[in-house]
């Protein structure tokens, strides 16, 4: 449902609305739980920009608010509350009574690592373009630094979630029931309606600025 929300519904609401590029980019962001749906839906609605009436900002601004939005405002933000919501695992919803601390390396075990290489890019991305003019960006590291670092990342995307169709075990889904089911829904019926509000009404401007 969440890969279908994005990809198909979210550009077509979108353009019956008639929001901006910035805007939709970013109401995309806060809505997809997956990067690679998200993003093929920002680059969908970065294709209206110029080419259908009444849909304002630049092609590039769609991609850079789903960008921020998601890559940024959400990946990062993931690692620290599931560090946070690690601890308190530990501590207080799994504690047994006989052991209340939690060791340093049972809280490393549960924290996504993959938290751990967003932040790296980003801080070796931003040291190496430090300095940078906007066009120099574009013009040297777009193309040398970002553009093979995608690459990797496309491929890396690739062979994760390949790993994880190979290990998943389908009777263990039926044994677990439809609560999983039904709480994934209402996160993303949550995601959407929030993130419109977000995108449309209380940061409209700077997404329209973006583009």
């Amino acid at each position: 449902m969440g890969l279908d929300m994005t990809e198909v519904v979210l550009p077509l609401l979108s353009r019956v609305l008639g929001l901006s590029t910035g805007v939709a980019g970013a109401w995309i962001g806060t809505s997809e739980f997956a990067d690679a749906a998200g993003l093929a839906a920002a680059k969908t609605y970065a294709g209206y920009a110029g080419n259908v009436h009444g849909i304002t900002g630049s092609a590039e601004a769609a991609v850079s608010a789903f960008t921020l939005m998601k890559v940024i405002g959400r990946d990062l933000w993931i690692g620290v509350w599931a560090l946070l919501l690690s601890i308190i695992a530990t501590t207080h919803w799994e504690s047994t009574g006989v052991e209340t601390r939690a060791g340093v390396g049972e809280i490393w075990r549960r924290f996504p690592k993959f938290a751990l290489g967003f932040l790296l890019a980003s801080i070796l991305v931003t040291l190496i373009t430090h300095g940078y003019s906007y066009a120099d960006y574009k013009r040297a590291a777009q193309p040398g630094l970002v553009a093979p670092i995608q690459v990797l990342r496309t491929w890396a995307f690739t062979f994760a979630f390949l790993s994880i169709g190979l290990t998943t075990r389908l009777r263990e889904f039926v044994s677990v029931g439809a609560k999983p089911f039904y709480a994934f829904t209402i996160g993303v019926a949550v995601n959407v309606v929030l993130g419109f509000i977000l995108s449309t009404q209380v940061f409209e401007h700077f997404w329209n600025r973006l583009g």
